[in-house]
């Protein structure tokens, strides 16, 4: 699978917000990368058809472990 820099830079906030504390947000990711909640709602939604996140009912992300381990590597 090819990853564009965007791909990596939100994989990168999910993983380090999820470090600090364990139910990561969209509006913590959109405020971290200085993007709109749309943005970051867009790019979830890639990701997750690539099997790197799982976002649950109340908006919480979280990695699977491809995503922990691809967000690891860089």
């Amino acid at each position: 699978m090819d990853f564009t820099a965007a791909h990596l830079r939100y994989l990168l906030a999910i993983y380090e917000l999820g470090r600090a504390a364990p139910d990561v947000g969209a509006a913590e990711v959109a405020k971290v990368l200085h993007v709109s909640r749309p943005s970051v709602t867009r790019m979830l939604a890639l990701l997750m058809d690539r099997g790197l996140l799982v976002r649950e009912r109340y908006g919480k992300i979280y990695l699977t472990d491809s995503g922990f381990l691809l967000a690891k590597e860089f």
